[in-house]
């Protein structure tokens, strides 16, 4: 992701956000690969988050690990019907309209019916789909050429840049070898503690092989014979 042109985020969670350690384990493990940001506002992650494999072992899709960290699970529909029969189950929806995208102030909570109806909007060249929240940018299909700029660790000013795009939100944006210094830090620790283990050891079998060398150096001496009386 690095090479993509990816920044390095560390989020902090919104009091509203899940407090399931599982669900925080995804996000962790999402942000840890970076996201790319593109100056529309769009945050994209790592591709294998987005997919929907079976090889994510019950972690859903991007977007809803987002909505989960930031704003919390998804409310059920509840009894309640629609007056003309319209789907009400709740959904994450996109005001982007980008499947991938993962910024919070870009995903929304609401019946399905809204969510399909967001697809018509923009036959004006706006936002014209009627609901509220507004979407963000109009809505294009799967296979429109949105010509993405990113926002790099060499973008002049990428910091503020970042900033405009994701006010209300708290994080910081680590240095680019974050990871790479952590874990030579960490190998460090791990040398170390191999060294002191490994000290110790040979400390407790020189311990050992001097008590078994006095031993052997020094035998007990056997007992005396006793005189044989004579009559």
């Amino acid at each position: 992701m690095l090479e993509k042109g990816a920044l390095l985020f560390k989020f902090k969670q919104p009091k509203e956000g899940s407090l399931d350690e599982t669900h925080r384990t995804w996000f962790k493990q999402m942000q840890e690969l970076g996201f790319l940001v593109s100056t529309s506002g769009c945050i994209f992650p790592y591709e294998n988050f987005s997919s929907s494999s079976s090889s994510n072992k019950g972690r859903p899709r991007a977007h809803k690990v987002s909505f989960l960290f930031f704003k919390g699970a998804v409310p059920s529909a509840g009894t309640k019907r629609h007056q003309h029969g319209w789907p009400t189950a709740m959904q994450v929806s996109h005001l982007c309209h980008r499947k991938q995208c993962i910024n919070p102030k870009h995903l929304v909570c609401e019946e399905q019916w809204k969510h399909l109806k967001r697809n018509y909007c923009g036959e004006e060249g706006r936002c014209n789909c009627g609901m509220k929240p507004k979407c963000v940018q109009t809505y294009h299909g799967e296979d429109w050429d949105y010509q993405d700029e990113w926002l790099r660790y060499d973008t002049e000013d990428y910091k503020a840049k970042v900033g405009a795009l994701l006010s209300g939100l708290r994080y910081v944006i680590l240095p680019r070898d974050h990871y790479a210094s952590v874990d030579t830090r960490l190998k460090k620790r791990l040398d170390q503690e191999r060294k002191r283990t490994s000290s110790s050891v040979v400390s407790e079998e020189e311990e050992l092989f001097g008590e078994q060398s006095s031993s052997l150096s020094s035998p007990t001496p056997p007992p005396p014979l006793k005189k044989k009386k004579r009559w």
